[in-house]
């Protein structure tokens, strides 16, 4: 009977797909501030979000010179026995480097992935070597990596956390090379592939860094948005399914591009503050007289007596029953000293904040 309920238990664990424990992170990926965050450092399968340091080694090649996007990559037996998804190219056949960026990206073709990782390090395993060297590089200190494509392996672990890092600095080292994530289709050896993300199709301020799947990882997303020149970077592990996944890092990005919006209106808001307080003047009250005529006199009396006073504009307001003269001045040091040079006259003045 125990024997029974054993199996009972694994048939029963084994019909349903393992759920990934849900994390995400939400943030800057220039500045790298974070707005959001649950579970970020919680170890997960990272499927192929894998392949964004696999995108990263292959842009760094580029920049060093050590591979053009006109390079051919041959496929290898190793290669094209690769777990789909992939192009199923044949063995000893070849695409571009560039058609390889593209394949992963838009394809997630893991075949393509270990053909790459050959042609850069020599073998796939020393590729895997490269890719944990880039990782201790770059900070990403949950993570290790057990293949160049992401297809399951119990040592093949990442975080949401480092999955955000290695994002943003695909988008501060490589930005030359941010309007591939936004493609929705290719074509190779004459098929057409399409992006398995579909918030690209929906909404133009999303550009697609990588969706990942794996019934042990759940369905994943590395997603950047872009308004203006204003970015927003958002990680996603552990969806049910694409359309949860979709919705739930849709309503995150939404929600913290508003927050941010409204911080930075405060910023702005505060930023005018200080300068209305930097450039706030000050009145230099020079009389106050029952008639608009003695003012004027007095005005003329005080230009001929104090020279200073000639290259100021002397302005008369009525307050009340009285006509106020006055003049403007931006330095508070400045309007005392004219006030003090205009009482060593036997002259009256006041001093006032605008």
């Amino acid at each position: 009977m125990r024997i029974i309920l054993i199996l009972l238990i694994l048939i029963v664990n084994l019909s349903h797909p393992l759920r990934a424990k849900i994390a995400s992170v939400i943030g800057n990926p220039l500045s790298q501030e974070i707005y959001f965050e649950v579970n970020k450092d919680t170890k997960n399968y990272p499927a192929s979000l894998t392949k964004i340091m696999t995108l990263y080694i292959i842009f760094n090649e580029l920049a060093e010179k050590r591979l053009n996007l006109n390079d051919r990559v041959y496929f290898s037996k190793h290669a094209t026995y690769q777990q789909p998804s992939k192009l199923g190219i044949s063995e000893n056949d070849y695409i571009t480097v560039d058609e390889l960026i593209d394949s992963l990206i838009i394809k997630s073709a893991n075949d393509s992935a270990v053909a790459i990782a050959e042609k850069i390090a020599g073998s796939e395993k020393k590729f895997i070597v490269k890719m944990n060297e880039f990782a201790e590089k770059l900070d990403l200190r949950n993570t290790n990596f057990a293949n160049p494509h992401g297809l399951p392996n119990k040592s093949n672990l990442s975080t949401a956390y480092d999955i955000f890092i290695l994002s943003s600095n695909i988008i501060n080292d490589f930005p030359e090379h941010l309007h591939r994530f936004k493609k929705i289709k290719i074509k190779i050896k004459g098929k057409n592939y399409n992006t398995h993300n579909t918030l690209l199709k929906k909404y133009d301020h999303y550009i697609g860094l990588k969706t990942g799947y794996t019934r042990k990882s759940g369905f994943q997303i590395s997603l950047l948005s872009k308004n203006d020149d204003d970015y927003l970077l958002g990680i996603y592990f552990g969806g049910n399914s694409a359309k949860e996944r979709n919705n739930k890092i849709n309503f995150l990005m939404n929600k913290y591009s508003n927050t941010k919006k409204i911080k930075n209106e405060y910023i702005k808001r505060e930023t005018l503050e200080n300068k209305k307080q930097k450039t706030k003047s000050y009145i230099v009250q020079t009389s106050s007289f029952k008639k608009i005529s003695k003012s004027k006199k007095h005005i003329i009396l005080l230009k001929n007596k104090i020279k200073i006073l000639r290259s100021f504009q002397h302005q008369v307001e009525k307050k009340g029953k009285y006509f106020i003269s006055f003049i403007n001045v931006e330095d508070q040091k400045l309007a005392k000293n004219i006030c003090e040079e205009i009482k060593s006259k036997k002259l009256d003045c006041l001093v006032k904040a605008s």
